[in-house]
């Protein structure tokens, strides 16, 4: 998660439990050199399990495929293309329709229902096991929508980095997922500036 910014507001529980989990999974990915780890079943189990998402003790159900791996690589892509496209970032807005018009499709595959309780109502996914897991990070998304965070997903705009962060600025116009990448873009600008002023 992105280091607190001076005067930045505080992330609810809520919106940091739904947050954390969808940044979890889209900084899975290969950005700024670190190894892809969900190239296969054994890295999703992994990952899955770790978010408390599968229960390995589960049997048939808790299995993972190949296949499985594919599609949160895929899934993950397109939520990655969305955060890129609120930070800005030019291949976001590029790729989000068919980023948007992909979650929209493969999200009438992992149904949400809604679990009331005397504290209120919220979306749970209606599947156990892997197909729960993906269905998890849509209730997460959910969430965040109806609380006026989706927005603030981003991915950093750091090239050496790309990683998600949750923008806590007070205007949401955090473009860094941390203090030492905007440092360090600031400085690549101004090495940039005075090799142009020379």
């Amino acid at each position: 998660m992105a280091t607190q910014q001076p005067g930045a507001e505080q992330c609810p529980p809520s919106v940091c439990e739904s947050s954390d989990l969808l940044l979890g999974f889209v900084n899975t990915g290969p950005w700024g050199g670190n190894p892809e780890t969900m190239d296969g079943a054994e890295g999703l189990t992994a990952w899955l399990t770790r978010a408390g998402l599968l229960d390995t003790d589960a049997g048939a159900e808790a299995e993972v495929t190949g296949a499985d791996a594919a599609a949160a690589r895929e899934l993950r892509d397109a939520f990655t293309m969305i955060f890129r496209a609120h930070s800005g970032c030019e291949d976001g807005l590029e790729a989000l329709p068919s980023a948007e018009r992909y979650v929209q499709r493969v999200a009438q595959r992992y149904p949400l229902v809604p679990q009331l309780s005397a504290e209120g109502c919220r979306l749970v996914p209606a599947q156990d096991g892997v197909l729960g897991g993906f269905g998890a990070l849509f209730a997460a998304a959910a969430d965040l929508a109806a609380r006026g965070g989706w927005a603030r997903l981003k991915v950093c705009k750091d090239p050496s980095c790309h990683r998600g962060f949750f923008d806590k600025t007070r205007n949401s116009s955090g473009l860094y997922c941390s203090t030492a990448c905007s440092t360090r873009m600031a400085a690549r600008a101004y090495r940039s500036r005075s090799k142009k002023s020379v």
